[in-house]
Order: C-alpha cells, then sequence, then structure tokens
C-alpha cells in the first residue's frame, strides 16, 4: 500500500475515486517511451467533469501538480507528476452524441472509438491520424497529425471544448465564446486547462480507399514523385516511410491513397501519370475506409503480440520541416542512422502538409519559405520512431536522447519546429524559442488561467 498521508488532508467528496495505492500510481509512474518515471502521490479517476474541477482547486489551494492522461502515448514523461495527481482520462471517455457534422465526446474517447461509431452512421473523422488507439483530450492537446495533406490537424476541427482551468473553474469556450482560452488549449500541451469534452468535426465516409506504395531509391525522384502528388490534389494521403523489415533504410516508400463514394477511386494509370517512376511499380491496395483508418492500429496489436511492442523503449522524436530544407535533413539523417536507430519494430515518416489547412496558432510549423508561392504552402512533419532493442538498458535510452536532441538541433537550424510527442531535452529557453511572438501571450495566458502553475509540469515550458 502506498503512503496515502502523501496528500495533504482537505481531498474533496467526489464522483469517482482518488487512488493512492500503489499499484495504480506505479501504472501511471511512465508513458510509451518506457524512459522517464515518475510516480504519482494519487491517481484521480473522475466520475464526472465536476470531480476534476474539484480536485484542480484542492491542488491548486496546496501547490500539488496535476496532470491529465489518456493512454500515456507520449514518449518523454509529458503526463508524469512525481509526487501529484494524474487525472485518468478514459474515466471521461463515452460518446455523448453524434449528427452529420459533429461529434460530442468525453475527452477519455479514442478517435478508435468515435472511428468505429461514427461508421456506422456514415460518418469519419476528417483528421484521423495514422494510429487512432489514442485519445481525443490527448491528441487535443499537441495537435493530432494525420496522413492526410489538405485537413489539417485534429485541433482545426473542433469546434467547442469543455475544459478545467487551473484555477479550478468548469468552462466552455469556442471560436465564438472565450476564444482565447480556446486557441490556447488547443495544442497547448495541457498548461492552461484540462480538457474534459469536446464536440470535433465529423465528415462523410467514403465508400472505398485505393492505395499506392512505390519503392524508390533516388531521394531526388522521391520528392519530386512527392511533391507532384500533393500539388494535384487528387489523392487524399501522401506521405514517405522508411526502414521496413529487412531493410535498411536505403528504400524510399512514397504512398499515396485516394478515397472516394460510390463513384469509385480514381485509376492508377491516372494517379500516377507523369511520374519518375513507372506506374507498373506500384503495389496497388483496395479497402474500406475503416480498414484503411485502421491498419495501424491493427499492425500495432501484431507488434504487441510478437515483440512486447508495449515494453519496448520508444525514444521517438518528431519535427516539422520547411519545404525548401526537407530534403536536405531527411537525406542527412537518413544517411546517418544504423539499425540501433530504428531499432526492433521502428520505422521513419514523413507527412507533408498544406500550410493553410493547420490553422491553430500554439501548433508552431516553420516560417514559410521565401520566394517560392508553391512551397510556401508545404510543411512537413518527419519522424524517427525507435522501438527497441528488447532489454534496452538506460545508456541505450540516454544516447538516443541525445541523438534526438541532435536531430531537433539540425531541423531548427534548417528552419524547423518541434512537433512535442517524444523524447528529447527541451527547456524554458527552447520553449521560449518555440513559441517566438506568441510566447509573451501564452506566459500571459498561463498567469490567467494557471495562476497557481500546478498544470501538466513534464513539458517544462514555463520555468518554476
Amino acid at each position: 500500500m502506498g503512503r496515502v498521508s502523501a496528500l495533504p488532508d482537505g481531498v474533496p467528496a467526489l464522483d469517482g475515486a482518488l487512488h493512492t495505492d500503489l499499484a495504480t500510481r506505479t501504472r501511471f509512474a511512465t508513458d510509451a517511451g518506457r524512459i522517464a518515471t515518475a510516480l504519482p502521490a494519487a491517481v484521480l479517476r473522475p466520475g464526472s467533469a465536476a470531480d476534476v474541477a474539484r480536485v484542480v482547486r484542492y491542488c491548486r489551494r496546496h501547490r500539488i501538480p496535476i496532470a491529465a492522461r489518456g493512454l500515456g502515448n507520449t514518449t518523454g514523461g509529458q503526463s508524469l507528476v512525481a509526487g501529484g495527481v494524474v487525472v485518468d482520462a478514459r474515466a471521461l471517455s463515452g460518446i455523448r452524441s453524434i449528427t452529420p457534422s459533429a461529434a460530442v465526446v468525453g475527452a477519455g474517447t479514442t478517435w478508435l472509438e468515435l472511428a468505429r461509431a461514427a461508421a456506422g452512421h456514415g460518418r469519419a473523422i476528417p483528421a484521423a491520424t495514422g494510429y487512432l488507439d489514442l485519445t481525443v483530450g490527448g491528441t487535443l492537446s499537441v495537435g493530432g497529425v494525420p496522413p492526410a495533406v489538405a485537413a489539417g490537424a485534429q485541433v482545426d476541427h473542433v469546434h467547442e471544448l469543455e475544459v478545467v482551468t487551473g484555477d479550478g473553474e468548469l468552462r466552455r469556450c469556442s471560436p465564438a465564446a472565450d476564444r482565447d482560452l480556446f486557441e490556447a488549449v488547443l495544442a497547448g500541451l495541457g498548461r492552461f486547462g484540462i480538457i474534459t469534452e469536446a464536440v470535433v468535426g465529423l465528415g462523410p465516409a467514403p465508400a472505398t480507399v485505393r492505395g499506392w506504395s512505390i519503392p524508390y531509391t533516388d531521394q531526388g525522384a522521391f520528392f519530386a514523385d512527392l511533391r507532384t502528388l500533393v500539388r494535384r490534389g487528387e489523392v487524399t494521403e501522401v506521405f514517405g516511410d522508411w526502414w521496413r523489415p529487412g531493410e535498411a533504410g536505403e528504400v524510399h516508400h512514397l504512398n499515396a491513397f485516394a478515397f472516394a463514394g460510390t463513384e469509385g477511386p480514381p485509376g492508377t494509370a491516372h494517379v500516377l501519370r507523369g511520374l519518375t517512376a513507372a506506374p507498373a511499380a506500384a503495389e496497388v491496395r483496395e479497402s474500406g475506409y475503416l480498414e484503411h483508418v485502421t491498419r495501424i492500429d491493427t499492425a500495432v496489436a501484431d507488434l504487441r503480440a510478437a515483440l512486447g511492442w508495449d515494453a519496448l523503449v520508444k525514444p521517438w522524436v518528431t519535427t516539422w520541416l520547411p519545404d525548401s530544407r526537407v530534403e536536405e535533413v531527411v537525406g542527412a539523417v537518413l544517411t546517418g542512422l544504423t539499425p540501433a536507430d530504428v531499432g526492433t519494430g521502428g520505422f521513419v515518416l514523413l507527412y507533408p502538409h498544406r500550410r493553410a489547412a493547420l490553422t491553430r496558432p500554439s501548433l508552431r510549423l516553420p516560417a514559410p519559405d521565401a520566394g517560392d508561392p508553391d512551397g510556401s504552402d508545404l510543411v512537413h512533419l518527419f519522424t524517427l520512431m525507435t522501438a527497441g532493442p528488447p532489454g534496452a538498458n538506460a545508456a541505450f535510452a540516454t544516447a538516443m536522447a541525445e541523438r534526438n536532441r541532435a536531430l531537433l538541433d539540425r531541423a531548427r537550424a534548417a528552419g524547423g519546429t518541434r512537433y512535442p510527442i517524444g523524447t528529447v531535452a527541451f527547456g524554458p529557453a527552447d520553449w521560449r524559442a518555440h513559441y517566438g511572438e506568441r510566447w509573451h501571450e501564452l506566459a500571459a495566458l498561463r498567469r490567467r488561467y494557471d495562476p497557481a502553475g500546478i498544470l501538466t509540469p513534464g513539458h517544462g515550458v514555463f520555468p518554476g
């Protein structure tokens, strides 16, 4: 049994429960990275959003740090709270309603749950991340970036939020009501409020999805064809990947998927016309929409069974890169990678995106490329998702974290920015540079909505 006395007297009466037993606290003492550890004093399993407000007020009174956690899919300890309170957001799951244009969901609901429920109504989430077993509140706190080129991020499809701010108030915010808070919370890393419910947009579900995967050994040809497919706008998703099983990073894979209604997807000859790669080189796949968007979840389930995926050390690093420098940075990183850098079950991904669809100010992107009206509207999310090897020790994790910082520094020198889900040392000065002209506004909003500075300390955004 853990020390119940770790918390001061005066814990409020709750609809749910505040757990202080060691077994529960230990389950919330690490995240998907399996690197950082921090034992909380208690875990709140709220029975209502009001419970979250009650405990935040209690924590504010006693200056106890508190953070929400969905499924803990960050890899650098972002949701960990040493000696504080973790809010188990999964206790706030549930789909309240689905209409043709939107769904009202509890913050602990996964996108996988929502995708399946929405499909039953002929609807789809418009910015489905590659892996969907992530909570709504979790991805809305960082961004939620899909492989769909022109869909924006999940934060771009939020109509309204219910949040508990650091002063213990339960508030609703939207573009029309308390907009400053709304924009601060979306991709705000949990520093301005704990999301308890969200109204997220839905669209029509495609009838079918046709996909093409093309191998390249020449980087220039790969990027030329990637840009061609993106700028034509005839496919919904475009992304690159490297390091499939049995490979050593020398093969670039260009993947494209066209979503279609009852009229059917476009043909291979049409979609791949004029590319440097011959259409015959493409592997062509066709599936239903729900099968397509859940395929990575199926693959990860296989990795869990085959490799003990959840227990593997995962020192990930993810950056945004400007279009003008993406080939340079990606090429340099790939050249220097070894099998240990990717690990057992690891992979490398590149998602191109239309900048105009990424509208939330706290999702920090590279500055537009000057003098290139086409390239200036493209940015690229580049991620190295190391996994393993089994039994990796602390020295491995330390070496990978140092590698991640070097990779991030390379990206930033080329005008890139950090997407903060990975394992990278990043202090207050880094955050100040990261937010740039928005820093002073965010600091003021933090003082307004979290005056005691108790919310989500794991990111280390603000000093103290």
